[in-house]
C-alpha cells in the first residue's frame, strides 16, 4: 500500500522498490532514447493520481485527444488538466513564421508587405513558454502531481541557465507544497553539462533502456538516483502489458 506521505508511480512493483511509492515533494526525471516509452511512463504516472490529487499534464508533442485516449485504453484515470504547449507554440510562433515564409515565396504585394511586417512584429513578441510553465506550476495547490512531457522542447528553445532556473522553481514549489513532479527527457542528445545540471536538481532519476536480443528487445528500468536513499538504486526488467508498464 502507498502511504499518505508517498504517491504511486503507477507501477506497483516500482513503488515497492522505492519507499512504498515516491515521497511527497519529490521531482522525478525519466530519461531514455526515442521509442523506449517515456511518454507512456508519463501517462501512467499521471493516471496513478489519488482521488483528491489534481493532475497538470504539460505536453509539447501530442494532441489532447491522443493523451486521453491512450490513458483510457490502458484503464488509467484520464481526469487530467492538459496544458498543450505544442499547440500554443504552433499558434503563437510557427503559424506566423509559416505565413511570413508564404509571403516571401509567393511574392509580396503592398498589402502583403503590411501583413508581413505585422507578422514579424508579432513573432518578436513570442510567448515565453518557459515562463508559462513556471507560472502554471506556481498556481497548483496541494495535493497535486505535475507532468512535463518533454523537457527537451524547453532545452532546445531556451538558454540552459534559464531552463535550470525554472526547474529549481518547479522543484521548490513541488517540495514546499508536498506535490509530485515528473519530467521526461531524451538521453544522449543534450550537452552533458546541461544534463548533469538537470540530474543534480531532481530528487529521483529513472532511466528506461532497450537492448536488442535477437529479433526482439529486452527493456529495463534503471533506478539511478533516489535522494537520501542510495540503497534503492538498481536495475529491473521492464515489460509492457495490457495494464501498462511493469517491472519484475
Amino acid at each position: 500500500m502507498v502511504s499518505v506521505s508517498t504517491g504511486s508511480t503507477g507501477i506497483a512493483a516500482l513503488d515497492g522498490a522505492l519507499m512504498n511509492g515516491l515521497p511527497r515533494g519529490f521531482t522525478v526525471l525519466v530519461s531514455g532514447p526515442p521509442g523506449v516509452g517515456l511518454e507512456l511512463f508519463a501517462k501512467q504516472f499521471a493516471g496513478a493520481a489519488a482521488k483528491d490529487e489534481a493532475v497538470a499534464y504539460f505536453t509539447t508533442a501530442e494532441v489532447d485527444e491522443d493523451i486521453v485516449s491512450t490513458m483510457k485504453d490502458f484503464g488509467w484515470n484520464a481526469n487530467v488538466t492538459i496544458v498543450n504547449i505544442g499547440n500554443q507554440y504552433y499558434e503563437a510562433v510557427l503559424a506566423r513564421r509559416l505565413e511570413a515564409s508564404r509571403y516571401r515565396q509567393e511574392g509580396v504585394t503592398i498589402k502583403d508587405l503590411q501583413k508581413l511586417r505585422a507578422v514579424a512584429s508579432e513573432t518578436k513578441r513570442e510567448v515565453n513558454f518557459l515562463t508559462t510553465l513556471a507560472y502554471e506550476t506556481s498556481q497548483l495547490r496541494p495535493p497535486f502531481r505535475l507532468v512535463v512531457d518533454a523537457l527537451d522542447f524547453f532545452l532546445e528553445s531556451y538558454a540552459p541557465i534559464d531552463v535550470l532556473s525554472s526547474l529549481r522553481t518547479i522543484k521548490m514549489h513541488t517540495q514546499r507544497a508536498g506535490g509530485l513532479a515528473l519530467l521526461t527527457m531524451l538521453s544522449g542528445v543534450h550537452d552533458p553539462r546541461v544534463q548533469s545540471g538537470v540530474e543534480e536538481i531532481v530528487d529521483c532519476i529513472f532511466e528506461l533502456e532497450r537492448v536488442r536480443d535477437g529479433e526482439a528487445f529486452k527493456r529495463y528500468l534503471v533506478i539511478r538516483k533516489v535522494r537520501n536513499h542510495p540503497e534503492k538504486t538498481g536495475v529491473h526488467r521492464l515489460t509492457l502489458t495490457k495494464a501498462g508498464l511493469e517491472i519484475e
